[in-house]
């Protein structure tokens, strides 16, 4: 892990030469929250959550000052669940087969109360995350291929400011196209990870 707004607070600083410090480190923050909720590049697997029997409500264990961008599935005990609306969730007991997300959105209810207890292989969920403002650090492998995403974004929204001495309009448009093709290959990396993997068979002949 390592605080991205202090490794990319110089550069910013003198991309926007004459802007408070202050400044320059909230909109750094601001951009990181706009990168990851737009690429959902911030691919998190959940730890086994124990679901106990009687209880349908299960709370997602998600890094600290972190939010769900977007959930891609939900498995419990080892079989995906299907996603439903709250208000289609019904009070009954036995086998869960479906889930819905509370307004929290780290907290999950399933359409069904567990008539047993799954402790060793319980729920698992993968999701996208995206940072929250007060979020400090970012894993290492995200800084390193994210890093520019970051900068860019923050520069092209402290250039772009009017009435201010450090203010470049030209220079804002520049950096918000450069910040848009770092987004573009993030989303596309992403995506490529997500898919499966399509192998193809060679099958001989006489």
């Amino acid at each position: 892990m390592a605080n991205y707004v202090e490794l990319l607070l110089t550069e910013a600083l003198i991309g926007a030469p004459g802007c408070p410090e202050p400044l320059v480190e909230r909109m750094l923050r601001s951009a990181a929250v706009d990168f990851y909720q737009s690429t959902k590049a911030w691919r998190h697997t959940t730890e086994n959550a124990p679901v106990m029997r009687g209880r349908s409500l299960v709370e997602l264990e998600l890094p600290t000052a972190t939010s769900i961008a977007r959930l891609y599935w939900v498995k419990l005990d080892g079989r995906p669940l299907t996603a439903v609306s709250e208000r289609n969730l019904y009070a009954r007991q036995g086998v869960p087969r479906g889930y819905a997300v509370l307004p929290s959105g780290r907290e999950l209810q399933l359409d069904a109360e567990p008539d047993e207890s799954y402790l060793r292989n319980g729920l698992t969920a993968h999701v996208a995350l995206t940072p929250t403002v007060a979020l400090n650090e970012l894993p290492d492998e995200l800084l390193a291929t994210h890093r520019d995403g970051v900068l860019y974004g923050a520069l092209s929204k402290l250039l772009a400011m009017p009435n201010v001495a450090w203010g470049d309009l030209q220079a804002a448009g520049t950096y918000a196209a450069m910040a848009s093709g770092v987004r573009a290959d993030a989303m596309r990396n992403a995506e490529a990870l997500q898919s499966p993997v399509v192998r193809k068979v060679r099958y001989g002949g006489i």
